[in-house]
């Protein structure tokens, strides 16, 4: 017996499918692998899936590997169809006839215009998720936050949500580009400048992940591998955790400097009850390791970083459904 109550979270990097009563199930990167036919998109493969086809030996040629969604927006429609129908496919069994209909919860950026909402919408009916329910994420993670007045920072592969929540949805926040693929572009180039090698951006996410930390005296290095610049052949470095550091730095404190932007536009008469629930800092940048200590210092504010930061947004909209008042009021 199936939930016919979804939540659905597609960002740039990840899609996590969350099901009320079974919590997340489904999670995978959010690309496909397409080609082209008579002028249509057509799927090869979806997912890590994806990932895995075009490192094969075996790849067609024509096919490309897509990311429908960057920057909190649809990027590509026609493969967003096609990605997450083969999503949805996945991640709830086969439905009879009789079956009731999906009744979906659909994240999106606070940051994005109505005509972009409206792609969403029109992205998921394609899809056969017939009258979503578009929540922005900062409400959807404020469900599992016990304070009435929130910061919350939601930081993705890329965009990044900076709000402050309330009992009646978001009183302010907006979307930034400071994100964990920023990060990322940046790995690539301090290997190219000073190594003399090209590596992909999953590579250096690859990296950034093993790595990473905001503590400048952690020994722990990696081998990380790709293409000589100089005559193109293969090539491999080792790449300590000192040497990612700044770069994880940069980005955090220019998303301190948004958080700080934000905080500022909050009514005076809630900077109290705001400062004391302290700042829910959630998204897979949120993982890195020593992020809510270097934060803390930075912003004077106590930064809290749930066990699951990646799913935290679609685990929260999930509890919207035992209280749909409460809701839609909020959105």
């Amino acid at each position: 017996m199936y939930s016919n109550e979804l939540v659905l979270d597609m960002g740039y990097a990840t899609t996590v499918i969350a099901a009320r009563g079974k919590g997340v199930v489904f999670k995978e990167p959010s690309v496909v692998a397409v080609t082209k036919s008579r002028g249509k998109l057509k799927m090869i493969a979806s997912g890590s899936e994806a990932r895995r086809y075009m490192r094969s030996r075996e790849r067609a040629h024509g096919v490309t590997l897509v990311h429908p969604i960057k920057e909190g927006v649809i990027e590509n429609a026609e493969a967003a169809v096609l990605m997450l129908k083969d999503f949805i496919r996945k991640a709830i069994p086969r439905r009879s006839f009789l079956s009731p209909k999906l009744e979906v919860i659909a994240l999106i950026s606070c940051g994005i215009s109505v005509v972009e909402r409206k792609n969403f919408e029109n992205v998921l009916s394609a899809a056969g998720l017939k009258s979503p329910i578009l929540m922005e994420t900062p409400i959807a993670i404020s469900a599992f936050l016990s304070s009435d007045y929130n910061l919350i920072v939601n930081c993705g592969a890329s965009i990044s949500d900076v709000a402050i929540v309330g009992p009646t949805g978001i009183i302010t926040g907006c979307s930034v580009t400071t994100c964990g693929n920023e990060v990322d572009r940046k790995i690539c180039a301090y290997i190219a400048d000073n190594y003399r090698m090209g590596i992909s951006f999953t590579r250096a996410e690859e990296l950034r992940i093993k790595i990473g930390s905001f503590y400048d005296n952690r020994l722990i290095d990696a081998q990380v591998s790709g293409r000589n610049l100089v005559d193109n052949s293969p090539h491999q470095t080792e790449i300590t955790a000192n040497e990612i550091f700044p770069m994880l730095c940069d980005v955090a404190m220019n998303l301190a400097d948004v958080v700080e932007s934000v905080s500022l536009m909050c009514p005076e008469k809630l900077i109290m009850d705001v400062y004391h629930a302290g700042i829910t800092f959630t998204g897979g940048f949120a993982n890195s390791y020593g992020l809510s200590e270097f934060l803390t210092e930075r912003l004077k504010m106590t930064v809290n970083v749930p066990k699951t930061p990646e799913d935290t947004p679609a685990l929260g909209a999930l509890a919207f459904f035992d209280d749909r008042e409460k809701m839609y009021k909020m959105l």
